[in-house]
């Protein structure tokens, strides 16, 4: 929890308080799905996919039918930026300079 605290205050992302995310924090074990910006903590938190994490945010109609054409064109676009974006931040910790 102190982890996710100090990547929170890093990124400057405000977090609910120690006691407040211990009791998110259960829940979270027990199978709610995280707000953001809390799946992305965690997801930087252990260095892996929100998948990997077993969290599925996989959004309703997607598991329960047929998704209209429209829908299907902006998920594969908000796919591809997702992607775009997560190669630019693997870029830029890349060129970081070590210290």
């Amino acid at each position: 929890m102190a982890r996710l605290r100090e990547l929170a205050e890093a990124g400057q992302v405000d977090v609910a308080s120690a006691a407040s995310l211990k009791t998110q924090l259960s829940r979270w074990e027990n199978g709610t799905v995280p707000d953001e910006p809390y799946r992305t903590l965690l997801a930087e938190l252990y260095e892996r996919e929100l998948g990997e994490l077993g969290i599925d945010v996989t959004p309703h109609w997607e598991r329960s039918h047929e998704i209209p054409g429209l829908l299907t064109e902006i998920r594969d676009e908000l796919r591809t930026l997702n992607e775009l974006l997560r190669d630019r931040k693997d870029d830029r910790k890349d060129s970081a300079p070590r210290t």
